[in-house]
């Protein structure tokens, strides 16, 4: 059984309902208690403030990757108790708070003075959203003048997180393709339909650059791995063909003094003789198991060869996943980023205030709010009203209903 201590977080009013989310930053602590010396121990490692990333993960010392994201800060405290209690194999499990010291931002867009995004507060209504935000927007000729330049400027940072995004997008084609061990990456319709932009060319031909580079490298190390594991092949045959050759010696030697060993029985042949080629014999013996030895380590040197070249491959294959996990992780973040930039530059170009006329009729129509949510992993909008709670990564849009036209007899009476 996991034991885990839950805070709840600032100002939340019931934090076990809160589910984490991307760019939550949460305080987490993590101590055991030490029977022996019945003192607390604190793991000053696991102690501090973690930012989930776009991936929903958390990274923590010795634990490694979390999911944290859909969690409440009761389970992921759980999840870092028992997770740290197998990596590290500890008898119990240590003690682990969670609480969130900072969480997502929320968004707010559409007829507010104000839109962007703006720091999560738990408690925030609807209407404290609108009043952060500035208000209903108002109109005036510094407002057309502000939105006209926000969409300048907003278009702007399109077109920059576009730029960076393809050439992510062509980096991540080139991953794809070490990864896979094919002889050239294979680029998306949405690269080869941009194939004439010059900046989309410029990042193709750099990542094939690279892509050739790494393969030719991996290539090289292969070969010459191979190389040697051919001369060691060779050497290998010499050696056992002298091994055979010594073989044969020593068989020729004992016979030879078998027969000298007879000679001296019977007197016919002295001893010096016949030490010399029992002599003779032991050294043939000694090359012999050099040669074997010899043959023994060329052998293992082809082994460890064979080794090195399927580490090789693992290496260049496990780097090309990190990276590739690293590229789909910041295209996330970044079409987020698009996202929120498009809204932004529809406010200000297509919604923007028009300074002609009807303020008052425009002040007495209903005002209506949207909010933008994840529900069961996809993303809906629903209408909310003024004194619902917003919550952290909300995209709360403020519209106003059309004002009916008066009939002529309603304008006269």
């Amino acid at each position: 059984m996991a034991f885990v201590a839950v805070a709840a977080g600032p100002a939340a009013a019931n934090d076990s309902d809160y589910r984490i989310g991307s760019q939550d930053k949460l305080k987490i602590r993590v101590y055991d208690f030490r029977v022996g010396s019945g003192e607390s121990h604190e793991w000053t490692a696991l102690t501090g403030d973690f930012v989930v990333g776009a991936s929903g993960n958390v990274s923590l010392p010795f634990v490694g990757e979390l999911h944290a994201a859909d969690l409440s800060t009761e389970q992921l405290a759980a999840a870092i108790s028992t997770g740290l209690q197998k990596k590290v194999g500890l008898a119990q499990p240590p003690f682990a708070s969670v609480e969130v010291a900072q969480y997502r931002p929320f968004y707010i867009l559409g007829r507010v003075d104000k839109p962007g995004e703006y720091p999560f507060r738990p408690g925030t209504t609807v209407l404290q959203a609108l009043g952060i935000a500035g208000g209903m927007e108002r109109f005036t000729q510094a407002n057309l003048l502000a939105s006209e330049r926000d969409a300048l400027v907003g278009r702007g940072d399109l077109r920059v997180l576009a730029a960076e995004r393809i050439q992510l997008l062509v980096r991540q084609a080139r991953l794809t393709a070490e990864i896979n061990d094919v002889a050239a990456p294979v680029y998306s319709q949405e690269i080869l339909s941009q194939a004439s932009d010059p900046a989309v060319a410029r990042a193709r031909r750099e990542e094939d650059l690279l892509f050739a580079s790494d393969r030719n490298s991996l290539s090289s190390q292969i070969l010459i791995l191979r190389q040697t594991k051919d001369l060691l092949g060779h050497e290998v045959v010499a050696l056992k063909t002298k091994d055979i050759s010594l073989d044969r010696q020593i068989t020729l030697s004992r016979k030879e003094v078998d027969l000298v060993s007879g000679l001296v029985t019977k007197g016919l042949s002295v001893t010096p003789r016949q030490t010399a080629l029992e002599q003779n014999e032991a050294q043939l013996e000694s090359m012999r198991l050099d040669v074997q030895v010899a043959a023994l380590r060329a052998q293992q040197d082809i082994a460890k060869a064979d080794r090195e070249i399927l580490e090789l491959g693992n290496k260049a294959r496990a780097q090309a996943l990190t990276e590739s996990s690293d590229v789909r992780s910041r295209l996330a973040s970044l079409d987020e980023r698009i996202d929120t930039a498009k809204s932004l530059v529809y406010q200000a170009e297509v919604r923007a205030p028009q300074v002609d006329a009807a303020t008052a009729e425009r002040d007495r129509a209903q005002i209506l709010f949207f909010a933008t949510r994840p529900v069961g992993g996809v993303f809906k909008t629903e209408a909310i009203d003024e004194n619902d709670l917003i919550r952290p990564g909300d995209t709360i849009r403020v519209e106003q209903a059309p004002v009916k036209a008066k009939t002529m007899d309603q304008a006269a009476r």
